[in-house]
């Protein structure tokens, strides 16, 4: 079980260990009335601490990122969250509309969590009291925070919707958490704020509400950004490629393989883009590999001029080549290129003695390019192996295993289309594969 799961899974049991210290869904004799409105608290519960982990990872920490193994797990984390959360939430007003005769249970009476009796409190606390006040404003919020919840996911969702909209679901979802926060804090039983889950609640309320204002006010990354102004632009454009260097005295500097998110316009949000060269103190240049895959960077290299100015945040991720064996594959599909080309770049400066094989496919190879990475890759001492698809077919599992004699015990790092990754990891594993398989997550929603 990867790192992923293994916190995703995690977090959601340690909730629900902690609920079951104080409630139970096991009445007996079963109770229909108790057990919905168990039932109504617990599916609540979990989907407001989804949503809370989820606005956590949204500010994009640090101490987690390291945890995870770089940002792109953590956005997938993020994603499963927001899933649960979505998928607790349905389950959550499903509950609450079922029939009143099914659901109703007097506010004065709080659960026996075990044998599912009954205790009156008599005389209501001024606590209580004011919960009940705000009883009814609470549903009707955590209704409509319900239905927006929903249009808000399914858009994150949806990949055909422009990235710039999908970054602003983020702006809105901060402030539906904040009016799922009023939701939970009023509608909770009253008797939990004195056990574990209670006081759990209120911790995820406090660290998420802080979360939420960190989004709303753009405070996200802001300790990584940086100033830089476009130094020169060069385009491949038989592959559909351009390259832009970036001058930025305060960048503080990043590994081979990791990635930072650019704005180029006020408007826009940031977007994700992996630096393709190594990092030099001295000339203080990143340079960036884009391809035209949608809306946005189809445009953008006719947008661009020398001198423009942006704004650097990162960097990020883990995607360092950063293991001591003695020989590596490196697979590379299209635009996957860049956090190899910034290797290169880096092993051709020092004496490499590693064994690296390179296998890099792309529709077609510009010339140009064609040529730098011939040269890089000699400089780098790399075997390199190219595939020009709309001439020949893709590289593939068996073609790797045919050309490296030791490809069992080589570590492999890849970054391209998803499916090609997948196809060449379930070779590898059916035929014997031992080492490590590394692979970018290179997808922010």
């Amino acid at each position: 079980m990867n790192k992923i799961k293994i916190a995703l899974v995690s977090s959601i049991t340690f909730i629900t260990i902690i609920w079951f210290l104080t409630n139970t869904l096991l009445y007996i004799p079963f109770d229909s009335n108790l057990f919905a409105k168990s039932l109504d608290q617990y599916t609540g519960i979990i989907a407001f601490s989804a949503m809370t982990f989820s606005m956590i990872l949204a500010t994009r920490p640090i101490w987690i990122e390291k945890r995870l193994g770089g940002l792109d797990k953590s956005y997938r984390l993020h994603k499963w969250l927001g899933i649960i959360a979505f998928s607790f939430s349905i389950m959550h007003w499903l509950v609450s509309k079922l029939p009143e005769w099914w659901l109703y249970l007097d506010r004065l009476i709080i659960l026996d969590g075990i044998s599912g009796a009954t205790v009156s409190l008599g005389e209501p606390s001024a606590f209580e009291v004011f919960l009940e006040s705000i009883e009814s404003l609470a549903k009707q919020v955590g209704e409509y925070a319900f239905y927006l919840t929903v249009l808000f996911i399914v858009m994150a969702l949806i990949k055909k919707i422009p990235y710039r909209f999908f970054a602003k679901t983020h702006i809105a979802m901060a402030v539906i958490y904040l009016m799922l926060v009023f939701h939970s804090f009023a509608l909770m039983y009253i008797d939990y704020w004195t056990e574990p889950i209670g006081i759990m609640m209120a911790i995820m309320m406090i660290i998420g509400t802080v979360s939420s204002f960190i989004v709303l006010l753009g405070q996200v990354g802001k300790k990584r950004k940086s100033e830089g102004y476009i130094q020169s632009i060069n385009t491949y454009p038989d592959m559909k490629m351009f390259e832009l260097i970036v001058k930025s005295d305060k960048w503080k500097g990043h590994h081979e393989g990791q990635f930072a998110f650019l704005k180029f316009e006020k408007k826009e949000p940031h977007h994700p883009f992996t630096i393709s060269s190594a990092w030099d103190n001295k000339t203080k240049e990143i340079r960036f590999t884009i391809k035209a895959l949608g809306d946005y960077t189809n445009n953008l290299a006719n947008k661009l001029k020398i001198g423009d100015s942006i704004v650097l945040e990162g960097a990020y991720g883990n995607f360092t080549f950063n293991d001591k064996k003695e020989s590596q594959i490196w697979i590379a599909g299209g635009v996957g290129i860049t956090p190899f080309l910034a290797r290169m770049e880096r092993l051709a400066q020092l004496d490499n003695k590693q064994k690296i094989d390179f296998f890099y496919s792309a529709m077609k190879l510009d010339s140009n390019f064609k040529n730098k990475l011939l040269q890089l890759s000699s400089e780098a001492n790399i075997n390199l192996h190219l595939f020009e698809t709309s001439k020949s077919a893709p590289v593939s599992g068996s073609y790797i295993r045919n050309s490296v004699s030791d490809w069992k015990s080589a570590s492999v790092w890849f970054c391209g289309p998803p499916k090609m990754g997948k196809s060449i990891k379930k070779d590898f594993k059916q035929n014997g594969f031992n080492s490590k398989f590394h692979q970018e997550l290179f997808e922010m929603r």
